[in-house]
């Protein structure tokens, strides 16, 4: 019966592995803070999790999950292993218009992020990104 339950339950994908819930649960902390504009995202907290392309994840979170209160479909993560681009952080919003989600941002306030946050819909997924500029520490 175990196996049939953790069979039904949806996991993180990165690049063809699978990661359990609990690393799902150990790194949410930390990937909501980075989506949120709130803290960097130390590399140490993907350790592990193989990258789609040097720097670059593609995350589908474990459980239900939510920045700014809004519903997250998929996180996309870009770290500049060089330190010279900075980083950035995007979360995929599920069921939001553009215009819900900018509203929930100025709602949040601008204040105390470390980085430039910003929603988007490049396509038919609305975005919220935080974008860090290289502290020019490689």
């Amino acid at each position: 019966m175990k196996a049939l339950l953790l069979a039904a339950m949806p996991v993180v994908l990165m690049d063809g592995n699978t990661t359990d819930i609990d690393q799902w649960l150990r790194i949410e902390p930390a990937i909501a803070a980075a989506v949120e504009c709130r803290q960097a995202l130390p590399m140490r907290v993907l350790e592990g999790i193989a990258p789609n392309a040097p720097g670059s994840w593609a995350l589908t979170p474990a459980r239900s999950f939510t920045v700014f209160g809004l519903p997250v479909k998929r996180i996309e993560l870009f770290i500049d292993p060089d330190g010279e681009l900075g980083a950035s952080y995007t979360a995929v919003i599920e069921k939001r218009s553009l215009e819900q989600v900018r509203e929930q941002l100025k709602l949040a306030g601008q204040r105390g992020h470390i980085g430039q946050l910003s929603a988007d819909q490049p396509n038919v997924e609305v975005q919220v990104s935080c974008t860090v500029a290289a502290t020019g520490q490689g």
